[in-house]
């Protein structure tokens, strides 16, 4: 039976994002089945055996005792930043899963977008080799959505890595990339009475019984859009004066990741409109993962904004499949696949980029008509059905029960075909030359 390594650079524990959460349920998943084993730098705080089944955790130690874990294991599953910190992984001769779920590269320009441009430069470059790196070494990839999975299949494309060898591997590439899509809990929330806060209601005294709360679950990103929905708030204070928009977290749990500059443009434009603490509440922690669920009950609607970006379209909001497991009507932004599932299945809505009034008018819309949020309410039931992580691991199970490595990846370039010509040059055969030559042509320039 193979035993298995999930790696993560995320801490893992009482508060986590959705790096650390995606590695930390797949390692469950993975352990129903065979030996499987989740390691993360960082300090990993007590988990109970209710939350972590039968998954082994282990944390922190040198790279050289990591190195020695990874050793112990037939199968490394890692997330696409891994390499950079532990680059002797792939020295292992082990099967190597690499996690591509979130297209970060597109992030990158936003967050360098007031750097010089010799630093954002420089910085996008790193991270396009890093990301380069993890998929050149990858027997098997996985990605979170059939969107994603184009994008994925055009690098792969580009990078010369469907080659004639793989064709022939898996005509379909499912072998080299399949969907795993994040996923949820099987059972349903309940209010966490070991946590330490009983919901928003609780942490801001400001909340009042009756009060319809907006929540915005998970982390203020630079990529995301809170600034349309505070407006929009601010057009609904005479109707709804006691509508509150609550946001759950506002600096990630990964202490290598600084508070976001949208955080502060977030929180200036409550104060400005004079609805800071009053209409709009900021949780100064990141609510803990099991702690979430009590937030997610206390909520009336499920809220992310984004802007008109190309991370937008081959993202996957995490936050979203937790207002489908609360069964929550939800409303978002257009442009991405989740957007189009929601408005496709009934869940919710999906909005123009930046449109104050659309926001302000569907919230009114959710807020005076019962029947359309319970409507709303039955289709996130419904679609968290089809999330749950046993139903969505699949893919990555099918792999760890039966791993194989990918055909050799050779690079078609120049100093290449000038090797492989002599070589063929010292078989003999002018004829022979000469054809091997238009084959080596057709490689790098088809028809």
């Amino acid at each position: 039976m193979n035993k298995v390594l999930l790696i993560t650079l995320e801490p893992i524990g009482n508060r986590m994002a959705g790096p650390a959460i995606r590695c930390f349920e797949l390692g469950k998943q993975v352990a129903r089945h065979m030996p499987a084993t989740v390691y993360s730098p960082y300090k990993i705080d007590n988990i109970p055996h209710a939350l972590a089944g039968d998954c082994q955790f282990v944390s922190g130690g040198s790279k050289k005792s990591m190195l020695t874990l990874a050793a112990q294991h037939d199968i490394l599953i890692i997330q696409a930043n891994v390499l950079k910190q532990y680059p002797q992984l792939t020295k292992l001769q082990k099967f190597l899963v690499v996690d591509l779920y979130d297209p970060f590269l597109f992030n990158i320009h936003i967050q360098y977008a007031n750097q010089p441009p010799a630093i954002a430069s420089a910085s996008f470059r790193l991270m396009h080799k890093l990301l380069e790196k993890h998929m050149l070494a990858a027997d098997f990839t996985i990605c979170a959505s059939e969107r994603q999975r184009d994008y994925w299949l055009g690098r792969f494309c580009a990078m010369g890595r469907i080659n004639p060898a793989l064709h022939n591997f898996d005509p379909s590439l499912r072998k080299l990339i399949d969907v795993v899509p994040f996923g949820l809990p099987e059972t349903a929330p309940h209010v966490n009475v070991h946590a330490s806060g009983v919901g928003p209601r609780a942490m801001f005294a400001k909340i009042k019984k009756e009060d319809p709360i907006i929540l915005w679950a998970g982390g203020i990103w630079d990529w995301l859009d809170p600034l349309t929905v505070i407006k929009a708030m601010a057009l609904l204070n005479k109707k709804f004066p006691n509508i509150r928009l609550v946001f759950m977290g506002k600096k990630s749990p990964n202490p290598q990741v600084d508070v976001m500059s949208m955080v502060k443009q977030a929180e200036n434009l409550a104060d400005e409109l004079g609805l800071l603490d009053e209409n709009v509440f900021f949780s100064q922690d990141w609510i803990s993962y099991q702690e979430r669920s009590n937030f997610l009950l206390e909520a009336n609607i499920g809220i992310s904004a984004h802007f008109d970006l190309p991370e937008t379209r081959f993202s996957f909001r995490t936050r979203l499949l937790d207002y489908f497991w609360a069964n929550l009507p939800i409303i978002t932004t257009k442009g991405d696949e989740m957007a189009d599932l929601i408005e496709a299945k009934g869940a919710g809505f999906a909005l123009d980029y930046q449109d104050v009034n659309a926001w302000a008018d569907c919230l009114a819309q959710l807020l005076s008509e019962p029947d359309l949020q319970q409507h709303c309410r039955l289709a996130a039931k419904t679609l968290a059905e089809s999330f749950t992580w046993d139903r969505v691991s699949r893919p990555l199970l099918n792999y760890c029960e039966n791993p194989y490595h990918l055909p050799d990846y050779i690079p078609v370039t120049m100093p290449n075909l000038i090797e492989r010509a002599n070589s063929v040059y010292h078989r003999g055969g002018k004829e022979l030359i000469f054809a091997k030559a238009k084959q080596m042509i057709k490689e790098i320039m088809p028809g």
